[in-house]
């Protein structure tokens, strides 16, 4: 990994160099930024590539805020084959919006949740249909500088803390580090709970070198287990432990996810594919022939919520599969 790193070290200093100049065309203001003053944006990012917990995080904003604001969401729906901006309804398919905003509209129909790149425009679009409209979360979006939010909040996966990393490609960073000064708060997200009070303030110290807000720490609950379908019969945390599991994942990074279901699985054979994958007939082909090829009596399929809003419109047996639903709590 070192000697790939090395290699691809030229290509890490171009990209820090540009979007360190981008950044600062912003800073200097030669680029210009839009503020609102009749909506509250709150942006909810990271530095690194994937896997610090965001929709879990806007999931969290939304359970606290949608009681009382009438709260819209705005992601640009990654990885989706439609264009332009476009509200996201009971009509829509994960292939059409993204894995994640589907997730959100439908554990929360009652919250607007729309996708648009452009971000400038696609507040607009809300605003123009629901004028009514108090806060817009704004999803994965700490490097969109064309809107100047009025909170920023900063993610950080505590299993691959900024600090230790480099630049993209030879690393997992968007942007400089330093660049979290732009955030009014971080959060370190998939903290352990057994976390010391020593640790946390090392790891506050290392971020306070270049990030002067709140740092806040939060861990992952993971709840019992849902079937992918209504025809499977109802499974229980605790009952897993008696079972040989095949675990199908396709997010950024699926080992806090597998250390879990290591911790309460009889055994776990895992399938891993990449981040927000849209399965295929060959890849259910080839998850019905990993499972039909497990020689247990008690065995089980288990994936990840965002896996399950993709798997739940392919063609696959309807008795087998469960997902495992993510909170997130501060600690």
């Amino acid at each position: 990994m070192l000697f790939k790193n090395a290699l691809l070290l030229p290509l890490s200093i171009l990209f820090g160099i540009i979007t360190f100049l981008r950044n600062k065309l912003y800073d200097w203001k030669w680029l210009t930024s839009v503020s609102y003053d009749e909506v509250y944006i709150i942006s909810i990012g990271n530095i690194t590539v994937g896997g610090t917990g965001k929709t879990p995080f806007v999931e969290s904003l939304l359970r606290w805020l949608s009681p009382k604001y009438r709260v819209a969401v705005l992601s640009r729906g990654y990885k989706r084959v439609s264009k332009g901006f476009r509200f996201v309804d009971e009509s829509a398919y994960p292939v059409e919006v993204g894995d994640e905003p589907y997730q959100i509209k439908r554990k929360f129909p009652e919250v607007v949740v729309a996708v648009d790149v452009d971000r400038v425009n696609g507040i607009a679009q809300i605003r123009n249909a629901h004028p009514d409209t108090q806060i817009v979360l704004l999803d994965d979006a700490f490097q969109y500088r064309k809107i100047r939010p009025n909170l920023s909040i900063l993610l950080a996966d505590y299993n691959r803390p900024m600090y230790l990393d480099g630049m993209l490609p030879g690393g997992r960073l968007r942007e400089w580090m330093c660049f979290a000064k732009r955030a009014d708060i971080m959060v370190v997200t998939k903290t352990p709970p057994e976390i010391t009070p020593e640790e946390k303030q090392e790891i506050i110290q290392r971020y306070s070198r270049v990030f002067g807000g709140e740092i806040h720490f939060a861990t992952v609950y993971y709840g019992e287990p849902k079937p992918l379908f209504s025809n499977a019969k109802s499974l229980l945390t605790k009952d897993i432990k008696q079972c040989d599991v095949l675990l199908i994942t396709g997010i950024a990074n699926p080992k806090p996810f597998e250390d879990y279901i290591r911790k309460i699985a009889a055994s776990v054979q895992m399938m891993t594919f990449p981040d927000h994958h849209n399965f295929s007939e060959k890849d259910i082909f080839r998850i019905i022939e990993k499972w039909n090829s497990i020689q247990s009596a008690n065995k089980v399929l288990i994936t990840t919520e965002k896996d399950a809003v993709r798997l739940q419109q392919m063609n696959f047996p309807q008795d087998i599969g469960y997902f495992v639903p993510v909170e997130i709590f501060f600690i």
